[in-house]
């Protein structure tokens, strides 16, 4: 069993990290949900470095897969495709946090 780690700045997914034993795989999202995440940080005031990351999480589940950079590209590909555009733009509008 592998650990999947999704990195979040409130609710905005930046990157996928997973994990077996001392082994890890990471992806970068693209680049579009770090833009989301700066345009957001912004229009809330997240200026300094400290309220900046505050506001960084990690949420985890568990994966069956051996082939860790595989898993990795598979669930970075998995959340680009969910937070298309409208999803993202909406997170945006609503301070990064869910509707």
């Amino acid at each position: 069993m592998a650990e999947l780690q999704v990195v979040y700045w409130r609710d905005i997914p930046a990157q996928v990290i997973v994990r077996q034993g001392r082994k890890a795989a990471r992806r970068e999202l693209p680049k579009r949900f770090i833009e989301a995440v700066d345009m957001c940080a912004m229009s809330v005031g997240a200026k300094d470095s400290d309220a900046y990351l505050a506001e960084w999480r990690r949420a985890s589940t568990e994966r069956d897969a051996d082939d860790l950079e595989s898993e990795a590209e598979r669930a970075a590909a998995e959340i680009d495709a969910t937070y298309n555009r409208e999803r993202l733009r909406s997170l945006i509008d609503n301070a990064g946090r869910e509707p």
